[in-house]
């Protein structure tokens, strides 16, 4: 099980990607880290690095509530636009929560709505039905600003790489009492 903070909500993708630019420049801090990609206070500067740790590109130190790069993260920021973007299409495929959601998305030719992509999250972390939503909401913005997923009359559908499909994608829960319920 996941925790909240494991969940990103951190919308922008590639502001979440300025954000080992930023420490290489010397800002360490969620506060210097919100200036540094684009006015943003101390909150969603915390937000941003913790949707870069989610995804392999620094790690964060509870301690002092500062920033270091992991070794993937030193590599990204010497990539181009162009293999930047590869280098996020890989890691979101690898890393939880979005990995669920696109093995999800994978084996559902129907695609999926949003209340789906909220339910999944829901079964990897402790989260509100609201919350759950508006999280949601950032991991579909996410896969479709990278090119791994897209919308067509209000749903998602994949259209990354063929991969072999999961053993057993994760299925939408079964007990909507808990959950958001649908239609």
């Amino acid at each position: 099980m996941l925790t909240t903070a494991d969940i990103p909500q951190a919308d922008v993708i590639w502001d979440v990607a300025r954000v080992p630019e930023a420490i290489t420049r010397g800002r360490m801090t969620a506060e210097e880290i919100g200036e540094y990609i684009g006015a943003k206070g101390q909150r969603q500067g915390l937000y941003y690095m913790q949707a870069a740790r989610i995804i392999g590109l620094i790690e964060l130190s509870e301690q002092t509530d500062s920033a270091r790069l992991t070794k993937f993260g030193l590599a990204f920021t010497r990539y181009n636009r162009a293999d930047q973007r590869a280098a996020l299409r890989r890691q979101l495929l690898r890393y939880e929560p979005t990995k669920s959601v696109i093995a999800a998305l994978r084996a559902a030719p129907e695609g999926l709505e949003r209340r789906d992509i909220a339910r999944i999250l829901q079964q990897l972390a402790p989260l509100a039905v609201s919350t759950a939503m508006r999280r949601a909401a950032t991991i579909t913005s996410w896969l479709t600003e990278i090119g791994l997923a897209y919308w067509h009359d209000d749903r998602i559908y994949y259209c990354g790489p063929e991969l072999p499909l999961p053993v057993t994608p994760p299925q939408p829960p079964r007990n909507s009492m808990q959950f958001i319920t649908g239609a």
